[in-house]
């Protein structure tokens, strides 16, 4: 099985699926995970899985993805900007877990169609996200390849994610392993909104300009990402919740 970090480094947004189930025992641990995450969380994830190949659980937008979807996670929270955070960092948390169990995964707000699923959701709460969950094809069509070359292409420089009197080579190596896995991290339409501020020895996580309504979702994704590169670097620790709370070290 993967470690976190390996799983961060192996992580890709995943557009195109083979037509294959997940076998019942990677479903059960899912499930595991997912109850755990909500019982620590208070937010309400859900998963959804066909019971037979043939038709796809959830219609994706033909432009994007290729391959059925026969099993997605919803992640459903309240409206609020802290309930937005903790789904990015939750749902990161489950994205890293499906990685290290070998499957593909996606985070999708918009490019899919919302009256193809039935998701329950108390009042006042919305489903922020849905994570398509399956296998990878070996080879990437020529539509995905075009879709993630486009994205790339407007990736930031990991000396771009600090603010800091320090430079970026002069910061401590786990808060540069930690900016490393940041960059990484999924973003909502690539946004990457989320920087990271260094001064007075003190680390926290900023956002920097708006992600098109997802920027707290990515606020809590990159918090996830910066904790497991942290740890890879020898230093546990976790951020408090908010926009520009401090990382602490445990």
């Amino acid at each position: 099985m993967l470690t976190m970090w390996e799983a961060v480094q192996t992580r890709i947004s995943c557009r195109s699926y083979e037509d294959r189930l997940i076998e019942p025992e990677i479903l059960a641990k899912l499930t595991a995970c997912i109850d755990a995450l909500n019982a620590e969380s208070g937010l309400r994830f859900q998963l959804f899985t066909a019971g037979e190949k043939g038709q796809s659980i959830i219609k994706m937008s033909p432009a994007m993805f290729s391959g059925p979807v026969y099993t997605f996670a919803a992640l459903a929270g309240g409206e609020d900007p802290l309930s937005s955070e903790k789904v990015g960092y939750y749902g990161e948390k489950l994205v890293l877990y499906a990685t290290q169990l070998g499957l593909g995964t996606c985070w999708v707000a918009g490019t899919y169609d919302r009256n193809s699923i039935k998701v329950d959701v108390p009042d006042g709460w919305k489903v922020w996200d849905v994570i398509p969950l399956g296998y990878a094809t070996d080879r990437i069509p020529m539509k995905q390849k075009m879709i993630r070359a486009t994205i790339r292409r407007s990736d930031r420089k990991p000396e771009q994610f600090l603010e800091s009197d320090t430079a970026y080579a002069d910061v401590p190596e786990w808060i540069r392993k930690g900016i490393e896995a940041v960059l990484k991290g999924p973003s909502a339409v690539n946004q990457q909104p989320v920087n990271i501020v260094y001064k007075d020895g003190k680390v926290c996580a900023r956002i920097w300009k708006d992600g098109r309504g997802l920027q707290y979702n990515d606020l809590g994704i990159a918090k996830k990402q910066f904790e497991v590169g942290a740890a890879e670097a020898g230093v546990e620790g976790h951020f408090l919740p908010g926009d520009g709370a401090e990382f602490i070290i445990e």
